[in-house]
């Protein structure tokens, strides 16, 4: 599939928190549930703003390795999960970065080509609202893993459609 396709395909799914999601075991989806599982406090199967936030927290400052207070294009598409090695092995590559750049440009609310704290924390805040279909303050796995962005977009990335 070529990358313009690829392209509309991933602006399609993060259109739609739910959209065209697979259920099946896929290394992305693996690596997914084991990100969600370590968000939790307390085991529970689901998780509140707090333990989103204060994940997201924890991984803008590790993502900042200038800890300059904001995330440049270069340290955000070189810290990463390990979605990279799933885009590699799946030849998805190109399509990976893509998902990336979309990602970035989303969360850069200002376009100044840089994530501040406070644009990261924001987009948090509305990733997790805008993931948390029934509106019930709690993310489950399967809210998490369709509709919160990163996993939207990646996952569409390293898809075979």
């Amino acid at each position: 599939m070529n990358t313009l396709t690829k392209t509309f395909t991933l602006l399609l799914a993060l259109s739609g928190p739910a959209l065209a999601q697979s259920d099946a075991t896929t290394p992305g989806r693996e690596l997914a549930e084991v990100i969600f599982g370590s968000m939790e406090d307390n085991p529970s199967g689901a998780i509140d703003m707090g333990e989103f936030i204060n994940f997201g927290q924890d991984v803008f400052f590790s993502m900042d390795s200038d800890e300059s207070g904001s995330v440049d294009p270069e340290e955000f598409t070189s810290w990463d999960f390990g979605f990279n090695f799933i885009a590699e092995d799946a030849g998805q590559e190109r399509a990976y970065e893509t998902a990336q750049k979309i990602i970035f440009a989303n969360w850069d609310h200002d376009a100044d080509g840089e994530i501040s704290q406070s644009e990261y924390h924001k987009s948090m805040v509305w990733d997790f609202r805008r993931a948390d279909i029934d509106d019930n303050a709690l993310l489950t796995q399967q809210e998490y893993l369709r509709g919160y962005v990163v996993n939207v977009a990646y996952r569409a990335a390293l898809s075979d459609r």
